[in-house]
């Protein structure tokens, strides 16, 4: 019987992928070591070069919410302020390897045998019917006998490299600082009240509005628009508009509709808003 073994075509492959892991490792850090060299010098460079840049912006509004006027104020800042450094890095490099090899073999081996057996027969004389004659035979044999075997052995294989290339994101531009010049708007939580039970029918809380200018002066007789986030809130006494401390006073009311509702404190969101300057802040009653 005939042998096959592929072992040495196998140890040979094994060898050729261990190297190919070995240069590929070589090539990604050689990669990543030159990425990181251009990653530093454009770094410098950025860094040492100056520009104009807006650090602040300002936005003026007057006592009625409106934009009266913006500037914006400039200076020298480096350029990696304003241009983020691409920088690249080897997320993944990943390598599956399979292999093919293959070997065949075959044995014949054959044998014969011949026999051969001859048999003859003479007669002579005079007969009345048969007369005079010769007689004679022959018998032949042949056997032939063929045995053929074969053996084979194989392995089949593929490469795959698959390598992801991409920038960080780690690095942003900063924003430049927003300053607001106009009035502003303060809300501040007042006295809570239960009203009829005990168990309490509905519980009211009073919020306090203060509406001023840039300069922390009251400024009166404005109408502002509030929001409850749901919670019922009326005008206290009516006025709807801020006095001569630039206050305006809410009445928040939740109302329980049965004994067994829940009276827990809940927070709500009261906003305020004049023009564009808007404030929102958080109660709990």
């Amino acid at each position: 019987m005939a042998d096959t073994d592929v072992s040495g075509q196998l140890n040979t492959a094994g060898m050729a992928f261990g190297d190919l892991v070995r240069l590929t490792g070589q090539a990604v850090a050689s990669t990543q070591q030159e990425l990181n060299k251009t990653a530093a010098d454009t770094t410098s460079a950025l860094s040492q070069t100056l520009v104009d840049v807006i650090a602040v912006q300002e936005v003026e509004y007057d006592d009625a919410g409106t934009v009266t006027g913006a500037q914006t104020f400039t200076q020298k800042l480096p350029l990696i302020d304003v241009v983020d450094p691409v920088l690249y890095e080897w997320k993944q490099v990943r390598l599956q390897g399979r292999f093919s090899a293959s070997q065949f073999a075959t044995t014949q081996s054959s044998d014969s045998y011949v026999h051969s057996n001859t048999d003859s027969h003479g007669q002579a004389g005079i007969g009345l019917i048969f007369g005079g004659g010769y007689n004679n035979f022959q018998y032949d044999s042949s056997q032939a006998h063929v045995d053929t075997r074969y053996r084979s052995e194989s392995s089949v294989g593929l490469l795959r490299m698959n390598a992801i290339l991409e920038p960080r994101h780690d690095i942003g531009v900063p924003r430049p600082r927003q300053a607001v010049v106009g009035p502003s708007i303060s809300i501040d939580a007042g006295p809570i009240t239960d009203v009829g039970g005990p168990p309490a029918e509905s519980r009211t809380m009073e919020v306090v509005i203060t509406y001023e200018n840039v300069d922390g002066d009251p400024i009166p007789g404005k109408t502002l628009a509030v929001d409850s986030a749901g919670v019922a809130w009326e005008y206290v006494g009516g006025v709807d508009q801020t006095d001569g401390d630039g206050q305006l006073t809410i009445l928040l009311t939740r109302t329980f509709v049965d004994e067994t509702a829940d009276r827990t404190p809940v927070d709500v969101v009261v906003s305020v808003r004049k023009g564009i300057v808007s404030e929102s802040t958080t109660v709990t009653f």
